[in-house]
């Protein structure tokens, strides 16, 4: 099924182009560094690509990343996304979308369903409020994040979540430092409330660009 998925994406961007959609996409590599062990780790995904189409907020994405080798015999996951995004005359960002998540040696593995509201609070500070539902093992989960703009290259980002199955609560700080319009280098802390955890630094550098738009 998912390679049905990915074959119907590719093939819708050619006409994306014709219809003057926005196509855009992105890369990144990471590598994390484990406070527990006091040692070099594999980020969560050390290699990852996307490509997304939208038109008049409507969007579709195909995400692919790499999974450490503690993931095997799955070496590549694959993110199916669908959604809307507009933002109303208030300054409300509103985003709905239907995420479905595939591996390369089971297949599909589950979906969520994904609520998310931003607000600029001031010129350089931005809030965020997102739920989802994991519509196989019926979990949810709340995030609130915040987005402060140092500089003209330079941010800090701030997130705390709770899942509703194991009632644990996550934490993360970022800084950003944008090199170029297009290419950023990301620093993460990671954190949470389990007992003998002190979390987990990843670093990234990324790359997005926009092929097309109107």
């Amino acid at each position: 099924m998912k390679y049905i998925l990915l074959g119907a994406g590719l093939a819708m961007l050619p006409f994306a182009a014709t219809a003057q959609v926005t196509i855009s996409g992105g890369a990144a590599v990471a590598t994390s560094y484990d406070l527990t062990t006091d040692s070099n780790t594999e980020a969560e995904y050390p290699l990852s690509f996307y490509m997304q189409a939208e038109k008049n907020g409507f969007y579709g994405q195909l995400w692919f990343g790499t999974l450490p080798s503690g993931f095997a015999p799955d070496k590549v996951e694959m993110d199916v996304i669908l959604g809307y995004a507009t933002e109303f005359s208030n300054g409300l960002g509103l985003d709905l979308s239907y995420a479905a998540y595939f591996f390369d040696d089971p297949g599909y593995a589950t979906a969520e369903l994904i609520a998310a509201l931003s607000y600029g609070l001031t010129d350089s500070l931005g809030g965020s409020l997102e739920v989802g539902y994991d519509v196989e093992i019926e979990e949810s989960y709340v995030e609130v994040g915040l987005d402060y703009a140092l500089t003209d290259v330079w941010s800090l980002q701030g997130l705390v979540g709770t899942e509703s199955l194991t009632e644990s609560v996550y934490y993360e700080l970022g800084v950003t430092y944008a090199i170029t319009d297009e290419v950023a280098f990301n620093i993460l802390y990671e954190d949470d409330d389990t007992t003998g955890n002190d979390g987990l630094i990843t670093f990234t550098m990324s790359y997005d660009f926009t092929l097309s738009g109107n």
